[in-house]
């Protein structure tokens, strides 16, 4: 309501005494008419009046009033101061307390995977020391023996393959004739040996410590038994030609008291035909006792291999340190909002501050100190602790799969040396104890391969229950 009656220029402005008034204006008589325009009016009404904050108190006392709706917001103020205790004892737990953090555990792993793993080297030690005894002890003399007399043969026939393309072409001389000799009695040797060399494997066998078991019956092994039978085969060809061969030499020269004669006339020389199917056999028969030789020595060759592999590992070291420092800034940032949330609901539950107080304020400061902050801070355990902990996991998993897998063929290529019925080395690899059920006791250094991380970052969700 507007009146015109003070007797000065000023404006006045009065209480209204009727209930139903809002507010009482008087104007001087000489006011300007453009104060007087509604806009003036209104905007005067407006910075004067009591009226926003009446209807505030009216709608505040409505609101109290319903226990539904106050106790809706109670409980959404609740489950937010809920959701960000949690989150912050989440990252407590799992991120800056060293105690429980994640980094220790992971050192934990690490350290408890490397024991593992040096604890299964030392086992694997123990097998081939105990396959090497064996081997040394009842197989190595028989294999070494049967090796080395190829390799003589295979030396020798070289000779006479020499010897008998020079015979076409010159006189031999006796030494020439004894090695070839020698070779015919070596290669039946060589036969004789051939003919009796399981039967004396198994006797070996028979005689061994372990009763059967850790012992290379099977030393030829893939083709190597197909060349064995190739080779007894071969050499009694060769023995055949060079019984056939050395009759027609000292029919074809003509010899004196003195021995054979350096330099006898044309006609009195007429130099044996030798086949070119008897080089052929030559080649191939060298050819398959190099190979033979290898078969026999291959079980041994294994072994070693195994041991220098063993060795290697042995002396390999694992990463087991690992260190994380969370952004103190964004830590300290989240960490304040614990103090504002919680003085926002104790205030609003003591009537302290009105419905549309807590709004404002809880909005303000979820959004600068627990969304924004708990955001940054997860964001960079993320990408600083998560990454470095996949990276880290990644490269602990290629290195035990690669031992692993290395470590199974090895034992794989050994079982099958032994006796069909020997399973000792299969049970040896069955008993790893990477094959158990997987167990995860960050508590304890001894874990099994099987690990897993609990994601922090996963309880950064809990972020919308606090912007709702």
């Amino acid at each position: 309501m507007v009146v015109g009656e003070s007797k000065n220029n000023e404006t006045e402005t009065q209480r209204c005494e009727c209930i139903n008034e809002c507010e009482m204006v008087s104007y001087s008589r000489a006011i300007s008419s453009s104060k007087l325009s509604t806009k003036a009016v209104l905007s005067e009404i407006l910075e004067n009046s009591d009226v926003p904050k009446r209807f505030d108190a009216a709608m505040e006392m409505h609101y109290r009033v319903q226990t539904s709706s106050i106790m809706q917001t109670a409980r959404v103020l609740t489950a937010a101061v809920k959701a960000y205790r949690k989150l912050r004892t989440t990252i407590e737990t799992h991120v800056t307390v060293a105690e429980t953090s994640i980094t220790t555990a992971l050192s934990k792993l690490l350290t408890g995977l490397g024991e593992m793993v040096r604890g299964h080297v030392a086992d694997s030690f123990k097998l081939v020391k105990t396959l090497d005894g064996v081997y040394s002890k009842h197989v190595n003399y028989l294999a070494t023996g049967l090796s080395a007399q190829l390799q003589d043969c295979d030396r020798l026939t070289a000779e006479v393959h020499v010897i008998a393309t020079k015979s076409q072409t010159a006189i031999l001389s006796t030494t020439e004739l004894e090695r070839m000799q020698l070779l015919r009695d070596r290669l039946e040797y060589l036969g004789a040996t051939i003919i009796v060399f399981d039967a004396m494997l198994d006797r070996a066998a028979r005689n061994s410590t372990h009763q059967w078991h850790y012992f290379p019956d099977r030393l030829l092994v893939g083709d190597c038994s197909q060349t064995f039978e190739v080779v007894n085969d071969t050499l009694r060809d060769l023995i055949d030609w060079i019984d056939s061969f050395l009759p027609m030499v000292s029919s074809s020269y003509t010899t004196t008291t003195t021995g054979w004669m350096s330099s006898p006339p044309v006609s009195m020389f007429a130099p044996p035909t030798v086949n070119a199917d008897v080089f052929v056999n030559m080649t191939k028969l060298r050819s398959n006792m190099a190979s033979l030789s290898d078969c026999l020595m291959s079980y041994k060759e294994q072994l070693d291999n195994f041991k220098k592999w063993l060795n290697r590992w042995s002396k390999s070291t694992f990463k087991t340190g690992f260190n994380y420092e969370p952004p103190m800034s964004h830590l300290v940032a989240f960490q304040a909002a614990r103090n504002i949330m919680n003085w926002q609901l104790d205030s609003f539950l003591t009537n302290f501050i009105s419905q549309k107080s807590l709004a404002r304020g809880f909005n303000k400061n979820v959004r600068e100190y627990v969304t924004t902050g708990a955001n940054r801070l997860c964001s960079h355990i993320q990408q600083s602790l998560f990454t470095k902990v996949g990276d880290l996991i990644n490269d602990q998993e290629q290195g035990m799969v690669s031992f692993y897998n290395d470590l199974l063929q090895r034992v794989t290529s050994i079982q099958r040396y032994l006796f069909a019925n020997d399973t000792k080395p299969e049970q040896f690899a069955r008993r790893l104890s990477v094959w158990q059920m997987p167990k995860l006791n960050l508590q304890s250094s001894q874990v099994s391969l099987c690990c897993s991380c609990y994601c922090v970052i996963n309880q950064c969700s809990i972020n919308q229950s606090i912007n709702e």
